[in-house]
């Protein structure tokens, strides 16, 4: 009997210990950017005051509770978030509804930023049911530094606007959008080279599963009632909404007819880019999670949305480069599609990158006045490790391939006249933007020698290097490329346009330029127009597979189109130094163009660009054999951007 008595004592001592190890969840969240528990088992108690679910492109289904202190175990402290993310993995706990109050163990980990209980060994234990508390309303500060450091201390907590607030975009998470305050101007926030972290804030459905039956927002749209747990990822704090009752939206109506571009004629010629955002065909080709696989009837859409794009708003462009294409034959039925309404086909130019997903560049030309001659990928090698494979280049030892995507180089004579077209697609930031500045550089600098090359050749050498290029115009990358005093040897073309217009991408409701059409000093004394066609960027990403009349136009891809003109119009005369440059007028063709389109929106009338060095200079940047002057120009300009990559660091989760 004493034996069991003292059995009964030590589980009872042993229970109570238990119960004392629970702890507040500001004690586990602590005031750093870290949890003081990390990698430590955690026992707490608190109500769920979100819950979100998301799914991969395998269609994988994942799922995460949002756990807030109850108001009376708080530990009391403003600079220590009082929730926390608990992620179930594959475990949906239907059990468990918003206001549940819930026992959790275990352990405690950091997911890119954001503070989570892993699913391993994890526990849940539905204690009670109870309601929801009452939002804090957020009130951020203006300054980026200081505002990083308010919403970490509100990670996971239930939060609340407490006014009106106005879309600043979609985003690129589901069918999510974000906002700024109502008094903002739009276009919102325009991205030069930071982010703006707490100027806009990015709003998650309870679960982006599926697009139908919730609010399809675009940039302007205002509303009302907006609260839901905020969570943090892709560099960026979130708010996931406890659902779709109780926001009040107001709308102002469908958007207005798309723009279009002004008449062109010969001798001009029209270059456009374009994000194609993963135009994939219905076959399962690699093992990359990643790589998108459409139904026939999604593939028969886009096509739609492309051919409306391609052959209204851009006007059949004479060049038009595509990124995020994954083979051949889809873009030989684009050009089949096209036919009819551009009056002609256009010729592909495309070869097969050694990406994991399977996404390549591409270029089409109007046969009528390009002669492609030779087509090829420009791969090289870098000295940091890039994770590519590609069995077309051998590195050296320490050495990888260098280009997940290699520009693709196109050599064409346009009305007889020799250009070298080099279509790029950078390193995204998939993995973190300062983790992958480095590998952006390394292109730049490369893509930048092999211009170099050529000028040094022929100083008028008519060159264009264009694409997505995943980074802004003011980034180092850019810089490289753009910049006379860092040996840049191209013009920016489309910084001419208006900064208010000057985006074609949004992040989490921040505009940004990272599309570019580049331009040899020679050729940029051709430049007349460029404009960005605003049909995707700014409309929800639910209008994708939508080919409605009032909603083909839209949201083709999430990238805007950007379109240079190249020459003068016959009618046209050449402005004097001091004069703008006049608006363009239609004249009579040589051959045959497609049928004037209404013009809702004219081009920006762009002045002659400036040529940066003169013609007769000899080339400052290394040319591409040169190995090690490569090797060291890449480290040098490293330790030129390490400093600002290490203050932004210290500046974001």
């Amino acid at each position: 009997m004493r034996r069991i008595s003292l059995l009964l004592c030590v589980v009872c001592l042993f229970t109570a210990a238990a119960q004392a190890t629970d702890l507040s969840i500001g004690v586990i969240q602590g005031t750093g950017s870290e949890s003081p528990y990390l990698n430590r088992f955690v026992n707490f108690r608190g109500v769920v005051v979100g819950r979100y679910e998301d799914q991969n492109t395998r269609g994988d289904v994942y799922y995460t509770l949002f756990v807030q202190d109850v108001p009376n175990a708080t530990d009391g402290d403003p600079a220590t978030s009082d929730a926390i993310a608990v992620f179930l993995g594959r475990d949906s706990r239907a059990d468990v509804a918003l206001g549940d109050v819930v026992r959790i163990g275990g352990k405690v980990t950091e997911f890119y930023g954001l503070t989570e209980i892993d699913d391993r060994g994890l526990t849940v234990t539905v204690a009670d049911s109870g309601s929801l508390p009452a939002p804090v309303a957020l009130n951020p500060p203006a300054d980026i530094v200081a505002a990083a450091t308010y919403f970490e201390a509100l990670e996971g907590m239930r939060v609340a606007f407490a006014a009106e607030v106005v879309v600043a975009g979609p985003t690129h998470e589901g069918c999510g959008f974000a906002v700024v305050d109502a008094a903002a101007d739009l276009p919102i926030l325009r991205r030069a080279d930071d982010d703006p972290t707490g100027r806009a804030v990015p709003v998650l459905y309870p679960s982006d599963l599926d697009c139908a039956g919730i609010p399809q927002l675009m940039t302007g749209d205002r509303l009302r009632g907006l609260a839901g747990a905020l969570t943090y990822n892709f560099d960026q704090f979130k708010i996931v909404i406890d659902g779709v009752d109780g926001l009040a939206i107001e709308q102002d109506g469908p958007p207005a007819s798309p723009p279009a571009l002004p008449d062109v004629a010969l001798p001009q010629i029209t270059v456009a880019t374009l994000n194609a955002e993963d135009y994939f065909d219905t076959t399962r080709d690699t093992t990359e999670e990643g790589e998108p696989v459409l139904t026939a009837d999604e593939l028969a859409a886009r096509q739609a949305k492309f051919v409306h794009l391609i052959a209204q708003p851009l006007r059949c462009p004479t060049l038009l480069a595509l990124q995020e294409v994954e083979h051949e034959a889809l873009l030989l039925d684009l050009a089949a599609a096209l036919a009819e309404p551009c009056g002609f086909t256009y010729t592909v130019s495309h070869r097969e990158t050694p990406d994991a997903r399977g996404i390549d560049n591409a270029l089409l030309s109007d046969p009528r006045r390009v002669r492609v001659e030779d087509v090829t990928l420009r791969q090289s090698c870098s000295p940091a490790p890039t994770a590519v494979t590609d069995p077309t280049i051998a590195c050296s030892a320490g050495q990888q391939p260098l280009f997940g995507r290699p520009p693709l180089q196109v050599e064409a004579r346009i009305d007889g006249r020799p250009f070298t077209l080099y279509v790029n697609h950078f390193k995204s930031k998939r993995d973190g933007e300062i983790d992958t500045d480095l590998e952006r550089i390394q292109q730049a600098v490369t893509l930048n020698g092999l211009a170099a090359e050529r000028l040094a050749a022929d100083p008028r050498a008519r060159l264009v290097a264009l694409g997505d290029f995943n980074d802004t115009e003011l980034s180092p990358a850019l810089a490289l490329l753009t910049d006379p005093a860092q040996g840049g040897r191209f013009v920016h073309a489309l910084n001419i346009i208006p900064a208010e217009q000057r985006y074609s991408y949004n992040f989490g409701g921040v505009s940004e330029l990272i599309d570019a059409i580049l331009l040899s000093p020679a050729l940029a004394e051709e430049a007349t127009y460029a404009t960005i066609i605003h049909t995707n960027t700014d409309f929800p990403s639910g209008w994708r597979l939508d080919t409605s009349a009032e909603r083909l136009p839209y949201r083709a891809s999430d990238h805007d189109a950007a379109v240079v003109v190249l020459g003068r119009s016959p009618a046209t005369p050449t402005p004097q130094p001091t004069p703008a440059a006049p608006s363009p007028t239609t004249m009579p063709t040589a051959t045959p163009l497609p049928a004037t389109l209404a013009a809702t929106a004219t081009a920006t009338p762009m002045p002659i660009l400036p040529t940066g060095t003169p013609a007769a200079a000899a080339p400052t940047t290394p040319a591409l054999g040169n190995g090690r002057a490569w090797v060291l120009g890449v480290a040098a300009v490293a330790l030129v951007v390490a400093g600002g990559l290490l203050a932004r660091r210290l500046a974001h989760r």
